[in-house]
């Protein structure tokens, strides 16, 4: 009787206290998180460019309009990213927080691994800065890298693509909609960032002992938080902002990501890199636009799908699922009496 009684309040103690951390999660990457888009910093940057374009480009673009439309903030597709984002943080913190890879545990497998091997890394004052500074390059470099290719397997995988489609299927772009991802999605960029980032991290260290420290802000590389403030927190954002094509050769732009989001069949597949440009371009994938070239956001038909929550959280699955079947040759012949269908691929 006792221990039964012990348990239910442990597990109610335990559920009290999630519901604290879920509460003050998102208080928390505000004030002191540079990693989240929410980070304080670049509010106020992001608030201060949207405004400098409004009120200087006001009635010379479509920036002016929709800066303060209502379907910016209060459509149905708005609304939905308010409620992903919204469960994405209670799933962050309780079921997903167990299947997320820790970078951390990467990082001890790695650098133990160099010392096993005989290596005793350690370094004086005089280089400790030096490669300080190099490892927050490299990590910044990886890490970019990391997220393109993850961006451009969710494309190029068509079983991937269908849980990537909840992103797409946005039909405006607002500062809630950059979080707007299906929880495979979460769990599958976690993955890949773990494992780049955790061993990067151990390289470093068991070369060059503990005592490396990366160039942070708020916990964030330093390269990454100087580009959310000059204007990349504004890339799921109504706020048209072109660097020109000088800079986008090398930086991936708002106006560009708009590109990417785009329902225009000439947009698909473009612009998926997150800071720099470079992956797109060698990967071919690179699309300077002329102007403000986008005419809608999401799908195309199918876009209206996605309207339902319901449908954003499961039908990927079962989609996905079909997707596979076809790719195994599981399903019925066709009236060739071949199997139907080759999986074609993703194509936004």
């Amino acid at each position: 009787m006792f221990e039964w009684l012990t348990q239910a309040i442990d597990w109610i103690q335990h559920q009290a206290s999630m519901a604290v951390v879920y509460l003050l999660f998102p208080f928390f990457r505000f004030m002191f998180d540079g990693n989240t888009r929410y980070f304080w910093v670049y509010c106020i940057s992001g608030v201060a460019i949207s405004a400098y374009i409004y009120y200087h480009d006001r009635g010379k673009n479509r920036t002016s309009e929709k800066l303060f439309a209502r379907e910016t903030w209060l459509s149905v597709s708005a609304q939905n990213d308010y409620y992903i984002v919204s469960l994405s943080m209670l799933l962050r913190v309780t079921i997903l927080s167990w299947l997320v890879l820790n970078a951390e545990f990467i990082t001890g497998l790695v650098a133990d691994g160099i010392r096993w091997l005989g290596v005793s890394g350690e370094v004086n004052n005089t280089w400790a800065l030096m490669l300080g500074f190099a490892l927050t390059v490299t990590l910044f470099v990886v890490d970019d890298f990391n997220k393109f290719i993850a961006h451009y397997t969710m494309h190029r995988i068509p079983e991937f693509w269908e849980f990537h489609k909840v992103h797409h299927s946005a039909e405006v772009l607002n500062f809630t909609t950059a979080d707007r991802a299906h929880p495979f999605e979460t769990v599958y960029l976690g993955l890949v960032n773990g494992l780049t980032i955790g061993t990067v991290n151990g390289l470093f260290i068991g070369f060059f002992g503990d005592d490396l420290t990366v160039l942070t802000v708020a916990g964030a590389n330093i390269f990454l938080v100087a580009f959310n403030i000059f204007g990349g927190v504004l890339r799921h954002s109504p706020v048209w902002l072109s660097f020109g094509p000088k800079i986008e050769r090398w930086f991936v732009s708002p106006a560009m990501h708009h590109i990417h989001h785009s329902e225009d069949p000439k947009h698909f597949d473009k612009n998926m890199g997150g800071t720099l440009a470079i992956w797109d371009r060698l990967f071919g994938t690179h699309y300077i636009p002329e102007g403000q070239e986008v005419k809608r956001f999401g799908l195309g038909e199918e876009t209206k799908e996605f309207r339902s929550l319901s449908y954003i959280y499961f039908a990927p699955f079962a989609k996905s699922l079909d997707v596979a079947k076809k790719r195994l040759g599981i399903g019925e012949r066709n009236l060739d009496g071949e199997r139907a269908g080759q999986v074609p691929g993703a194509n936004m």
